[in-house]
């Protein structure tokens, strides 16, 4: 995410955060929710760029309101970026066929391309009775040679059970740093919610390092981050949204931020913080987004395409939201 132009600014590294805060504007609603009821979205995916194809990859979790949940995972093909036509469903049901266990909900996936395989992988986290002898939240792989499918499942990535994720160990942000793949994921043991680091060479077999350090000290009690992991200067570098408040059962955020992430301390180094100020009818001003966020570079027309699940002004809440798609886009 580095651009030259920049240089003559003596600006080095990744794009800086805060000029993607400042400079972000509202293009255009992706994707509505599956419908207008309270509870129900669409979100929580990642985009790929084939740039020799010119094609954009998109995944997303609709959701309707509890008993419903995440009933599905969709893939959505577009050749501009902009205006997505689906490609590919799998249903919960056919999730649990393929792993055996019961399905009961999906929530955040990454889409990405193996370096060493050329095979697409598809990470997705899955609330499951039979991964263990609780219910609660993993993180599965399926593999597929095009992002249409058909997808093959090739077990859990990111199973929890270490005291710091009995409960979840999911909605990871998922990025491949020199080879490395690195995965940033939701830790929940019940007490606590924080981010922890799990770290893989293949995309399949990932070792998990544990909770990181805030700056040398403890994480808030909740703190969960989403967005895309860039390879900056200082190493690893976390941009996207800070989520550290829940309204009725729902983590909400006005915060964007920038984290270094050192492997070697595990800890996060705060780069730079600042207010997501909605520029869209979708948003509500107050907490404009759902947690989600994905950043990619568009090289067709030199700009940034931020990819927000945002709640709609009508109400806030699990089962009280509406959540859309939305894009916005950053010109360099």
């Amino acid at each position: 995410m580095e651009n030259r132009r920049f240089w003559g600014y003596n600006w080095y590294g990744i794009i800086p955060p805060q000029y993607i805060l400042a400079n972000k504007r509202f293009l255009k609603v992706v994707l509505e929710p599956p419908d207008l009821n309270p509870g129900s979205w669409r979100g929580a995916g990642k985009v790929l760029v084939d740039y020799e194809n010119h094609e954009f990859w998109l995944t997303t979790r609709p959701r309707k309101a509890y008993p419903v949940r995440g009933y599905a995972l969709e893939i959505y093909r577009s050749s501009n970026g902009e205006d997505f036509h689906l490609a590919a469903i799998i249903t919960r049901e056919e999730l649990s066929e393929e792993t055996g266990v019961k399905v009961k909900s999906i929530e955040g996936q990454q889409l990405l391309k193996d370096p060493s395989t050329d095979k697409y992988h598809l990470y997705v986290s899955v609330d499951n009775e039979g991964f263990h002898d609780k219910p609660g939240w993993d993180t599965i792989l399926l593999k597929s040679d095009d992002p249409r499918g058909p997808w093959e499942y090739h077990g859990v990535v990111l199973s929890r059970g270490d005291e710091y994720d009995t409960l979840e160990a999911r909605d990871a942000t998922i990025d491949i740093i020199d080879g490395m793949y690195l995965a940033l994921y939701k830790a929940n043991n019940g007490s606590r919610v924080n981010m922890a680091l799990a770290i893989s060479t293949d995309g399949v077999t990932f070792h998990k390092l544990g909770v990181m350090k805030l700056d040398g000290g403890e994480q808030p009690k909740y703190m969960l981050l989403c967005g895309k992991i860039f390879s900056g200067s200082f190493g690893p570098t976390f941009v996207g949204f800070d989520n550290r408040v829940v309204i009725k059962n729902a983590a909400v955020t006005d915060t964007f931020s920038a984290y270094i992430l050192d492997l070697k301390n595990l800890n996060l180094v705060q780069l730079f913080t600042g207010k997501w100020v909605p520029q869209s009818p979708f948003e509500r001003k107050d907490y404009p987004a759902h947690s989600y966020v994905d950043i990619v570079y568009d090289p067709f027309k030199n700009r940034l395409l931020l990819y927000v699940e945002a709640i709609d002004p009508s109400d806030i809440g699990l089962n009280n939201e509406i959540d859309r798609v939305l894009l916005y886009e950053v010109p360099l």
